[in-house]
């Protein structure tokens, strides 16, 4: 069988699907809004990327678990008095 060009046509499994997705990858980017007359009830921002690990690198996508984490300040309260302990 051939397509409508005259290329033959190819099957293709779940698995080089799969394969292909994962080694190229997929950037999916939505917005969804509900409003009702002029009020905005609800409001999605989507931003998905479906690639490996190496695809993510290679294109300079910062995984999660490699940023540092934010340093916490601590404000220290005045004129509050420690709490007292219970004997």
């Amino acid at each position: 069988m051939s397509l409508r060009d005259g290329s033959p046509r190819r099957d293709l499994s779940l698995v080089d699907l799969l394969d292909r997705i994962l080694e190229k990858g997929v950037v999916i980017n939505g917005d969804i809004t509900v409003t009702v007359g002029s009020v905005e009830l609800l409001s999605l921002k989507i931003n998905l990327v479906i690639a490996s690990l190496e695809t993510a690198k290679r294109y300079g996508l910062i995984l999660p678990w490699e940023t540092k984490p934010k340093r916490v300040r601590t404000i220290k309260a005045r004129n509050v008095t420690p709490p007292k302990r219970i004997r």
